[in-house]
């Protein structure tokens, strides 16, 4: 017997890349199709501390710990401001746009874990998130974010594939957005 899948929350996986952009469309559709809020969750990648150290020495903070917390503060802005020009651009497909964008999670650890935690522990119905595809070898040699969630997540995954020159970055003033942090 058929059942038509329930999706009320999609989580969105970002690297803030123009391939991220183009998933996140996707992730917008579904929402729009089933009356769906998104998540959206950026995973900052844990640096060596000594690298940390160096670069909020030379960035000017006091600690690690506000060049932490600064940067989250920043990329949490920066995917507002994306978030806010992709509404405006699709204003006159999606008019509840902003309405459906839940919250952004902006978060340290190691990518492939953080997402799957969240797919884990939330209460998700899928996960959408972009591919870089970056070849055989290198996938191979590093293995690859997209390959580790499809095998260990809990719930649907909808990968978008890397498509070269699809994106048009909008140019339109933003409009203020309320994000649940």
């Amino acid at each position: 017997m058929f059942k038509k899948p329930r999706i009320r929350k999609i989580l969105f996986a970002t690297d803030l890349s123009s391939n991220a952009a183009h998933a996140f469309s996707y992730a917008v559709g579904m929402a729009v199709a089933h009356g769906a809020r998104v998540t959206i969750l950026y995973v900052i990648e844990k640096m060596a501390p000594n690298a940390e150290l160096l670069f909020a020495t030379l960035l000017g903070y006091s600690d690690t710990n506000e060049f932490r917390h600064q940067s989250e503060i920043e990329l949490v802005t920066r995917i507002e401001k994306h978030i806010e020009q992709f509404c405006v651009a699709a204003a006159d497909e999606v008019p509840a746009c902003l309405i459906m964008l839940k919250e952004v999670l902006v978060e340290p650890g190691q990518v492939a874990e953080r997402i799957l935690h969240h797919a884990e522990k939330g209460t998700y119905d899928v996960l959408v998130m972009g591919s870089c595809g970056h070849g055989i070898i290198k996938e191979t040699l590093m293995g690859s974010t997209s390959r580790k969630v499809i095998l260990h997540s809990p719930i649907p995954v909808l990968i978008v594939p890397h498509r070269d020159g699809l994106i048009p970055v909008p140019t339109a003033d933003p409009v203020p957005v309320s994000v649940v942090k």
